[in-house]
Parts: C-alpha cells; sequence; structure tokens
C-alpha cells in the first residue's frame, strides 16, 4: 500500500497512517502478525492466525489476568519488587528476599536454586546487553547495585554520559563499570570507544569474548 500520510500517534512521528492504524489494530487483536520477511511485518485477520480452539476459550477474569501479568514481570527480570496488590495473586509461588539494607525483593521460588548456588567464586567478567534481564529495571540496579544505567542510543550525542552503546560490566557478584564498544566491520576489530572499571576489576577479556561472538578481533 503506498501511503504518504504521516501519524503523530504511532511509533514516533515518521510512522506512516497505514502502520499506525496497523500497530492499533495488533493492540486491540483485530488483527495479529502473521509472518515476518526481514523487518517487513506482515498482518493478517487474528481468526486466520490464532486457531480457533483457542480464541473460543472463555476469557479470563481479572484476578488470572492479573496473575498472569505479575508472573510474566517474574520470568522476565527475576528478581522485582511487588506491591501490596500484586503479592497476593502470586504468593504461592514467589519467596522475599531482602539484600542488605534495601527493600524487600521477590523471585520465583523455582529459581531459588540459582540464587542459593551463587557464592563469593571468581567468575569470568561479562559485558550485560542493555536489556538483560538482570539490569532490565533500572530501579533494581539502582538500588541494588548504586548503578544508574541508561542506553544512550536514544540521548543525543553531547548528552551523552557514557557512549552511544556503553554495557555494564559484571564482574562476579557486582557492576563494576561500563565499556563502550564499536565494531568496525571495514577492518573487522572490535573498538573501546570508552570505558570505566573500577580498580580491582578488569573488562578486557569480558571485551575479547564479545569481540569473538561477533567475529571480530580487538586492537
Amino acid at each position: 500500500m503506498d501511503d504518504d500520510q504521516r501519524s503523530h500517534h504511532g511509533w514516533g512521528s515518521q510512522a506512516t497512517l497505514a502502520k499506525a492504524t496497523l500497530q492499533k489494530l495488533f493492540f486491540h487483536g483485530r488483527v495479529m502478525i502473521a509472518r515476518r520477511e526481514g523487518i517487513r511485518r506482515l498482518y493478517d485477520l487474528t481468526e486466520r492466525v490464532i486457531p480457533s480452539s483457542v480464541l473460543s476459550q472463555s476469557e479470563p477474569d481479572a484476578v488470572a489476568i492479573r496473575r498472569w501479568s505479575v508472573l510474566q514481570k517474574l520470568r522476565q527480570r527475576r528478581l522485582v519488587p511487588l506491591t501490596r496488590q500484586e503479592v497476593p495473586v502470586v504468593e504461592d509461588l514467589v519467596q522475599p528476599i531482602k539484600v542488605a539494607d534495601g527493600p524487600l525483593w521477590y523471585c520465583l521460588r523455582e529459581d531459588l536454586p540459582l540464587l542459593e548456588s551463587l557464592d563469593e567464586g571468581d567468575r569470568l567478567p561479562t559485558l550485560l546487553a542493555p536489556l538483560d534481564p538482570l539490569i532490565y529495571d533500572r530501579k533494581v540496579t539502582r538500588q541494588l547495585w548504586d548503578f544508574d544505567y541508561t542506553w544512550e542510543v536514544y540521548t543525543p550525542a553531547v548528552k551523552r554520559v557514557r557512549g552511544y552503546y556503553a554495557l555494564p560490566l559484571l564482574s562476579n557478584l557486582e557492576i563494576a563499570g561500563h565499556v563502550d564498544p564499536k565494531a568496525n566491520r571495514q577492518e573487522r576489530r572490535l573498538e573501546v570507544m570508552n570505558r570505566t572499571v573500577r580498580r580491582g576489576h578488569k573488562a578486557s577479556g569480558a571485551v575479547k569474548e564479545l569481540a569473538k561472538f561477533l567475529g571480530l578481533k580487538t586492537s
């Protein structure tokens, strides 16, 4: 469909009116994403994407929807604060966790073996992706690690503090700083544009692992 009209209510002011309309219909369940071709989304009517056996099921009540929503948050972020309204709907599945003098956190009981397996032993430092579950909730990141992280790809260059794609460095049980890497595809090299790492921690191993993953060499 050719469409030169632009919408100010879709994903940014550059969204076409057709795209904004399809997104609105998608959010209301009227159409679904049937498949993707590259970065292009192809939509179809919901009844032609989702099996009728699913569509014919009765709508869950408000409590079931609330429980599902809270469980999704726990499964995505693993360690989260819960409100007084959220705790009762998942009380049978969660474990409260107290960290130092901070607020009360919650995790799924099924995650307890992972939590209990942690110790102070040395682990290889690693760079965390901007949307890693460990730092997805920036409030949690600040309160647990005293690390105020912003993914600065959407921050104007003059206002960036750490860099365009700065990644937090997880070293043992601490977030010990950041590294701002840049892939130089022409020279097949991973360059470090900026880094700040606390004394006693090293980022070189984590940078080499990222370079290996990307098929690049380090400087």
